[in-house]
């Protein structure tokens, strides 16, 4: 195998996990969170209804909506404001995109 960064990753990822349920109280939720995970997947209308009530009426979904379009006026407002920033940006994406395939073709 060429990459060993995922699997070194992932692996990591694992032996993080488990050294975090050393703790009582983080194995008492992740025991609470997948009883809850299997009522919801035996009952997916459950689930859904969930999902859909909300505290202040809205749903998950048009909260994650806002939250998007937000970011998108963010990023556009930037690249209005500083097109020598969007230029950089570029150029920097550009350079590692070179880089990359000069990796590759060797």
């Amino acid at each position: 195998m060429k990459n060993k960064l995922i699997p070194a990753i992932l692996i990591g990822a694992g032996i993080g996990a488990l050294v975090s349920l050393i703790d009582k109280n983080t194995r008492q939720t992740v025991m609470s969170s997948g009883k809850e995970l299997g009522y919801y997947a035996k009952h997916p209308e459950a689930a859904k209804d969930k999902l859909q009530s909300s505290s202040d009426g809205s749903s998950k979904f048009e909260q994650l909506k806002d939250e998007v379009m937000f970011w998108k006026d963010t990023v556009q407002q930037i690249r209005e404001e500083n097109p020598e920033l969007e230029k950089q940006i570029m150029d920097a994406k550009d350079t590692l995109m070179q880089k990359r395939e000069e990796k590759k073709s060797e």
